[in-house]
């Protein structure tokens, strides 16, 4: 509005006498700026209110049928009106009574029939001055609030430049080929180190970058991307990717889905891993396990016989993983309802010292068949991590904690050092899972003796220590207990099923991170895991069993 020019105000008249209105609408009808709207009854009035904007009332206080206290009471009552003042109309002669039941039901003021046309014009300027500065604050506060949301809207455009800058400058200085897809698929990106690898040319459409997959792996992997885009769910697969040299190396391609605040997609952020050389490493593992059992029967078997062997043992292999995944899994369910029904037995006054070992006792099956479990998705390749960042002194004090009851049912006195937070990027649920593998061991094998957790903050990576002061690890045995099914001790002094440290060494690997044992027979052990402080953008996957 132009500086000095009054802004219109509309005033509603409300008087059952049309004498009434005349006289006001004389009074305030040259007034600058007024617009009046005239109702003859509390209806008529409550319309207007609904058709219109007003700054102030000018109400007859003894209308017929619905009066002006009842009127008032019901525009005080609706959110649109609370605040519109209202001044009272009524005859000579109030009483005292009338005036504070004026007040009470929410009147700012009143005037005295016949009115006075001074008095009547400077009470309704008051108020009409009240409402043009009241709308002329709305108006200055709606200003701040649009150049505050500009002003917002340009620091988030430069935030997310620099964030887009950032995401590039990471893309190109990690070794992993980068690459970025629109939400229909079309490939967009790609780091330095795919140009490197492939020696295509920048700008390649998104079918020349699949055709450097090998012809026996594109449809499929390509369709596994299509299902992934089309849940909405991260994306995996093993495919063999052509290098500028001609030759076929295996990688594990994978994306995860950029969601925007309101979660939908908008990206896929992918990376290519050169995995060729680690299953390489497997299929010879395999090769030389059948080998050394073909070997056994090679002096009276024939060719044939062997090489049927080599197969039957290749299917030995996969039956057994087969098998314990199978049973894990049906085990699971009848466990389950075996644990509920063992916790409500040592629940309340009735428990007994045998509910209490029994619910032990299926806690540890429970244990068992979750480490079955997680063996057979490590070996299928489907166990991923879910970084977020975290204290992991907090996470691990928790997982500490859980242990405290078995700790001193075995005589040990379980310490966890104190210390101000420890910040990293990593799994809370792995490593709590670590955490207890860990205990679990100095519980099992330092009996009756101390063990302690301690947490350090180191340059770049963060440390994990658990001392126990038991029978310790001989040094030719140091490496091997990390491997699966491996025992360092009789299974008949100390039972398990030789897989805790196995799956504790796959999900520090996972995290980038290493696991080490330092200990001497009799003189206890001490297992050291380090991780990384900072984790970007990287694929995590477990080694093949």
């Amino acid at each position: 509005m132009p500086e000095g020019e009054l802004r219109p105000v509309s005033i509603l008249l409300v008087d059952d006498r049309a004498e009434n209105l005349t006289a006001l609408r004389a009074i305030l009808g040259d007034e600058p700026g007024y617009t009046l709207v005239e109702a003859s009854s509390g209806p008529a009035a409550l319309r207007a209110l609904l058709d219109g904007e007003f700054s102030l009332i000018l109400l007859d206080a003894f209308l017929p049928g619905m009066d002006g206290f009842e009127l008032t009471r019901i525009i005080k009552q609706r959110e649109r009106t609370r605040d519109l003042p209202i001044l009272f109309l009524t005859a000579a002669g109030i009483d005292q009574e009338l005036l504070e039941r004026a007040y009470q039901v929410g009147a700012a003021d009143y005037l005295i029939k016949p009115v006075s046309p001074d008095v009547v014009r400077a009470k309704v300027a008051v108020f009409v001055d009240l409402a043009r500065k009241t709308a002329q604050l709305r108006d200055q506060a709606a200003q701040l609030q649009e150049a505050e949301r500009r002003h917002q809207a340009m620091e988030l455009a430069e935030l997310k430049l620099a964030s887009e800058r950032r995401y590039r400058h990471l893309a190109e200085s990690i070794p992993q080929i980068v690459w970025r897809s629109l939400p229909d698929g079309q490939l967009e990106y790609w780091n330095h180190r795919w140009y490197e690898y492939t020696g295509g040319e920048e700008g390649m459409s998104s079918e020349g970058a699949w055709g450097f997959l090998h012809p026996e792996d594109r449809a499929r992997c390509f369709d596994e991307f299509l299902a992934a885009r089309s849940d909405g769910t991260p994306f995996q697969c093993e495919c063999r990717i052509l290098r500028a040299d001609g030759t076929y190396r295996w990688h594990l391609r994978r994306a995860l889905p950029e969601r925007s605040r309101g979660g939908e997609i908008v990206a896929w952020l992918g990376t290519d891993t050169d995995i060729d050389d680690r299953k390489r490493a497997d299929d010879e593992r395999i090769e030389l396990l059948v080998r050394e059992r073909a070997a056994r029967f090679e002096a009276e078997a024939s060719q044939k016989r062997a090489a049927e062997l080599y197969v039957e043992a290749r299917e030995a292999v996969r039956v057994r993983d087969d098998f314990l995944t199978v049973a894990a899994h049906e085990l699971r369910t009848p466990l389950t309802t075996l644990r509920l029904q063992a916790q409500q037995l040592t629940r309340g006054p009735k428990a007994t010292e045998a509910s209490l070992s029994l619910l032990r006792s299926v806690e540890r099956l429970c244990k068992l068949v979750d480490q079955l479990l997680d063996v057979s998705r490590i070996s299928a390749g489907r166990v991923e991590l879910q970084l977020e960042r975290g204290d992991l002194r907090a996470v691990v004090k928790e997982a500490a904690g859980r242990l405290f009851e078995d700790a001193a049912r075995n005589g040990c006195d379980l310490v966890i050092e104190e210390g101000a937070p420890v910040p990293a990027d990593f799994d809370p649920p792995r490593i709590e899972q670590v955490v207890a593998n860990l205990l679990s061991n100095a519980i099992k094998y330092g009996r009756g003796k101390p063990v302690a957790v301690v947490v350090r903050q180191e340059p770049h990576k963060v440390r994990i220590e658990v001392r126990d002061q038991g029978i310790g690890v001989a040094a030719d045995q140091q490496q091997r207990i990390f491997d699966r099914f491996a025992r360092a001790v009789s299974v008949r002094e100390y039972g398990g099923l030789g897989l805790g440290l196995f799956i504790t060494k796959q999900i520090v690997d996972a995290h980038g991170g290493s696991i080490d044992v330092r200990s001497a027979p009799g003189s206890g052990a001490t297992f050291l895991v380090e991780l990384p402080t900072e984790q970007l953008y990287r694929d995590v996957e477990t080694a093949r069993a």
